[in-house]
């Protein structure tokens, strides 16, 4: 009851009003009207009451549904290992989890036992997850991201900008332009060509999934920390954890601290969405289009 009685003076505070408004929708109008600076500096007097940790952490989707504290969650691995199960009704429960001899670390590390123990077919599913903290003690706009994530949406992002550029000379030039005189042909085959693009990319795209994934959870771990503004000025911060290993040695509740241990160079990340990419739009311009 303290937070909440807290949280609505703060609330009237940087917004007027807030706590007298009769609907949703008038608060909702409320927040529209402010600043971004004004809405900036509300969100990081609210997240001094709503984090976590030594860096006041929070994810903020809902999905994630936290049953417990992130405090007692002993990594960002078993975090993920119990929302994966959540996900997956026909998987076994965490609880009933052991490990595989022969897939077992032969060191006897913590972090070899965790390893260890990860499902069957387990996957990441920290996509890009809005997480909001303080980092270097100011508040900034977070997404958290495995690598396989991180490079596959960004991979796909570039194939979308190659395929624009597709139009409207290319492709018709590879497919012989005297079978699509009219503006009609050429609207209909655009059509057609986004149609099978989509379709055989989201193939390409779970393909490259799996094999991605294998390939990073080979690796030693890393971390990698980027920062910019958004469009109203914003601090914001995208962090990546490599692999599995990675994922296990960041503790919720001293995130940053554990990024940063690890962190590399992102040229490693560019240099993976360019390969993906590139290899993909191979695979494209070998289907004929």
């Amino acid at each position: 009851m303290l937070v909440e009685r807290l949280e609505e003076r703060l609330y009237d505070y940087y917004l007027p009003g807030y706590s007298l408004a009769h609907s949703e929708f008038e608060r909702q109008r409320l927040w529209e009207q402010a600043c971004p600076e004004t809405i900036y500096q509300l969100n990081a007097e609210l997240q001094l009451l709503r984090g976590e940790g030594a860096d006041k952490l929070s994810f903020t989707r809902p999905q994630r549904n936290m049953s417990t504290s992130l405090n007692q969650c002993p990594n960002l691995l078993t975090l993920d290992i119990a929302h994966w199960h959540q996900q997956q009704p026909w998987s076994v429960s965490p609880h009933l989890i052991h490990s595989d001899p022969s897939n077992a670390h032969s060191s006897n590390s913590p972090t070899s036992r965790m390893m260890s123990a990860v499902p069957p077919h387990y996957i990441n599913l920290y996509d890009g997850e809005p997480i909001r903290l303080f980092y270097h003690s100011y508040f900034v706009y977070g997404q958290f991201y495995s690598a396989l994530h991180y490079i596959l949406q960004h991979a796909k992002q570039a194939l979308e900008t190659w395929v624009a550029t597709r139009y409207p000379y290319d492709l018709l030039k590879d497919l012989h332009p005297e079978q699509f005189d009219s503006l009609h042909d050429h609207d209909a085959l655009k059509t057609y060509f986004h149609h099978q693009y989509a379709e055989w990319v989201t193939e390409q795209y779970l393909n490259a999934m799996f094999t991605l994934n294998e390939h990073l959870n080979l690796q030693t771990a890393a971390t990698y920390i980027i920062e910019y503004t958004d469009q109203n000025g914003c601090p914001c911060v995208d962090f990546i954890c490599k692999n599995n290993t990675a994922l296990s040695m960041v503790r919720p509740s001293h995130f940053v601290e554990d990024m940063q241990q690890m962190a590399n160079s992102a040229q490693y990340l560019d240099f993976e969405v360019q390969q993906l990419a590139a290899e993909i739009e191979k695979h494209c311009r070998e289907q004929g289009w």
